[in-house]
């Protein structure tokens, strides 16, 4: 699919221009990538953010895991030898 824009403030686009040849892209190239960046940066944001909430809550889980194996331990240790955790 073609994309026309008009009416860029000639400044705007000679910084464009700039931007892609630091990149070694042509200004199609350069354009394109930063528009199909645009159009998924809210899904990839949104993705992070749900991968970011599945770490919390398995270190939430690791953490009473870990609690509850020490609880084990303790009284196991207690029973074994007659000693308080």
């Amino acid at each position: 699919m073609e994309i026309r824009i008009r009416y860029m403030d000639p400044r705007t686009v000679q910084r464009i221009d700039e931007l892609a040849n630091e990149k070694g892209l042509s200004r199609q190239e350069f354009l394109h990538a930063q528009l199909h960046q645009l159009a998924v940066f809210r899904e990839e944001n949104e993705r992070e953010k749900r991968l970011n909430q599945l770490v919390d809550r398995n270190i939430q889980t690791m953490t009473h895991c870990y609690t509850a194996i020490r609880e084990m331990y303790d009284i196991l240790h207690f029973e074994e030898s007659g000693e308080k955790p």
